[in-house]
């Protein structure tokens, strides 16, 4: 059995306190997880499962628009304009199935309707049976969690178990990253770790685990609103038209979309390049045999740390001035939103300690765990497998 847990929101530089006691019973480690641009849930959780970026899986961001009509995709709940059989067939769950081996899937992101899923329990649907509000609601949605994978384990009924647990990263967004109230969920969540492998170990069967972050956090100090400069600015009527419009869900990164040409699109990019909020604003190149899609934007445009990104427009209110931590930036350049890889096992090197690998390693390298083909355009970690003899 092969089990992937992902603890979401935790930087690397977050965990290091933690790692030791995680070496010392067996685990090895990667230091530094690298993770996706933008660094946020869906998409490093697409591309962790999927091998593949933004580009072919299309999840650039938690909130996407439609380019014909402008209108808001967000991705919460599985919108079925991406959660489709489109993205579920580049999962590994799809090369799972497709090898006669059986998977069971908890809190993934997108995966509601995912037919190459043994068993599969979504947040959304955990969250309906809850009745508990604000941090007792964050603790029931993991205690659902681990109770369905230690179950999973237990039954030894599937070939691979792939959990998320959300609480430190809602706590994080709520509190702050290092706040009392998301350390305490951290801790939680590291302890059913070793629950999980505890249960793997007493089950008497080879097993793999691999535990991993998807993003880092950092704090916020100040806001930025890009659509209500864009309705002060010279495209203002094209704004109105819905030609062009920025999205971006309490972020450090804003996806722009855009139905003008592409030189004008770069007079905005570099109107906004000027702003003293902006790291830099990305041109989205379309690649040699890309498909087209209107959920694909014009660009990303990266803030610089500790800026808050929000798509309002003048009329609308700010809904995250409250907001603690967040993520999103670029990972190269803000460091605290990367993650952090731990993993022990059967078929895993004992003893080794990366200093950094890249999130989209992951299908392949649980691929190769299985002996099984994953198409994909992100290659294995090689370093921690061991030789079959």
């Amino acid at each position: 059995m092969n089990v992937l847990i992902s603890v979401d929101g935790p930087s690397y530089t977050t965990f290091e306190r933690y790692a030791g006691s995680f070496i010392e019973n067996g685990f090895s480690s990667c230091k530094k997880l690298i993770t996706t641009f933008p660094s946020v849930t869906f998409t490093a959780h697409a591309t962790a499962i999927t091998g593949n970026h933004g580009n072919k899986h299309l999840v650039y961001d938690n909130v996407l628009l439609r380019g014909s009509t402008m209108e808001q995709v967000p991705l919460y709940g599985d919108h079925e304009l991406i959660c489709n059989d489109e993205l579920h067939k580049q999962t590994l769950f799809h090369s799972l199935a497709a090898s006669s081996l059986t998977s069971c899937c908890i809190h993934w992101p997108l995966t509601s309707g995912n037919p190459y899923i043994n068993h599969l329990v979504t947040e959304s649907s955990s969250k309906k049976r809850i009745q508990a509000r604000d941090i007792d609601a964050v603790y029931e949605v993991d205690g659902i969690a681990i109770r369905e994978t230690l179950g999973a384990i237990q039954s030894n009924a599937y070939d691979f178990v792939a959990t998320r647990f959300v609480g430190y990263d809602a706590l994080s967004h709520q509190h702050g990253k290092d706040s009392v109230e998301a350390i305490h969920c951290l801790e939680t969540l590291l302890d059913y770790v070793n629950d999980i492998h505890r249960a793997l170990e007493e089950s008497g069967t080879a097993y793999n685990l691999i535990v991993f972050s998807d993003h880092g956090q950092s704090d916020v100090r100040t806001f930025f609103y890009p659509n209500k400069i864009l309705a002060q600015s010279v495209w203002q009527q094209e704004l109105l038209n819905n030609q062009i419009r920025f999205v971006g869900d309490g972020s450090g990164s804003m996806l722009f979309y855009s139905s003008l040409e592409q030189e004008q699109n770069q007079k905005i990019m570099d109107y906004f390049n000027e702003m003293t909020e902006v790291s830099h604003f990305y041109a989205l190149v379309k690649l040699e045999g890309e498909h087209n899609s209107e959920l694909r934007p014009a660009g990303i445009m990266d803030l610089n740390d500790t800026v808050c990104g929000e798509d309002i427009f003048a009329t609308e209110e700010p809904k995250y001035v409250g907001l603690k931590s967040l993520h999103g930036y670029h990972p190269h350049i803000v460091d605290e939103m990367n993650g952090f890889m731990i993993w022990i096992g059967d078929g895993l090197k004992r003893g080794v300690q990366l200093e950094q690998q890249s999130i989209g390693s992951i299908a392949p390298t649980v691929a190769k765990l299985f002996g099984i083909h994953h198409p994909c355009t992100s290659t294995e970690i090689k370093d921690i497998i061991r030789e079959l003899k």
